[in-house]
């Protein structure tokens, strides 16, 4: 069954969920392609394509990521290992020498196709799917868990749906390209209103950590990915270009204090600013 976050015992939660947003965020920074905004009407699904499957950074539990065309929100979703193995050598081109499971169910016994699939419902953290089938002119309608259904549609190149309402309570708000900043080791971008809640962040400005470089002099400062950055030396920040500014102002060699927010309390540390 696709969660939409592992189950972890209660006292190792608030942990898990921070490392996978700290995962999907990074994840999406580097591998999704940003588009313009789309002016069509909005409708009851949204088409979205297979932007890859990886493994959270805590559990390492597999996650498929799909986002919407326009490139505005993807949502991620936790699936079974075997079904995002069969995702990933789709997407890859990969050939099995043998048919697997998901070529049996299809194909050329029964004379169906795949017309189209869609994400159709969230309960109690599962998401559900439905497969649509052309079988000799009908059209039929079959409940499908997302992963399964995914792995068909990308067999038969056919498209994919999410409701629109499970895209807008559960998707990331995506950034565009503009959106990225780095300054002495530390990636950052924009905190939009989706990632602040994710982060139960509720302060009004600040910029989020993407990336931590490695042997960096921002990683032996302690700064990690998922921290939210709201002051440089004082001056407070809440754009990549505020950041970006408020780095520059800086002399080399000096150390410099950052306020910032993680596991929702305000803590400082000092960075010195190696030439």
């Amino acid at each position: 069954m696709e969660k939409s976050h592992p189950a972890k015992k209660e006292e190792e939660e608030k942990s898990v969920k921070r490392h996978l947003k700290i995962g999907l965020a990074g994840f999406l920074l580097v591998t999704l392609v940003f588009v313009s905004l789309s002016k069509e009407k909005p409708s009851a699904f949204i088409e979205v394509e297979v932007k890859g499957v990886r493994l959270d950074t805590m559990g390492h539990n597999p996650v498929v990521i799909l986002a919407d065309k326009d490139g505005k929100k993807a949502l991620p979703i936790w699936i079974g290992l075997l079904e995002a193995n069969a995702i990933d050598k789709e997407l890859k081109n990969v050939s099995s020498t043998r048919p697997m499971t998901h070529d049996l169910l299809l194909l050329g016994q029964v004379h169906a196709t795949v017309k189209e699939v869609k994400v159709v419902e969230l309960k109690d953290h599962t998401y559900y799917a439905k497969l649509f089938l052309m079988l000799n002119k009908e059209l039929i309608e079959v409940d499908a868990r997302p992963s399964d259904a995914i792995v068909m549609a990308l067999k038969s190149k056919a498209p994919i749906y999410v409701s629109a309402k499970i895209m807008g309570d559960q998707g990331i708000t995506l950034a565009t390209k503009e959106s990225f900043g780095e300054r002495y080791g530390i990636r950052i971008q924009e905190l939009t209103v989706s990632l602040a809640s994710y982060f139960n962040f509720k302060g009004q400005q600040g910029v989020l950590v993407s990336e931590v470089l490695p042997g960096s002099a921002s990683e032996s400062s302690g700064i990690k990915a998922g921290d939210i950055i709201t002051k440089v030396d004082l001056k407070e920040v809440g754009s990549v270009q505020e950041f970006e500014e408020a780095f520059d102002a800086l002399q080399p060699s000096s150390t410099v204090q950052i306020l910032l927010f993680r596991d929702d309390r305000f803590r400082e540390v000092e960075l010195l600013l190696k030439p």
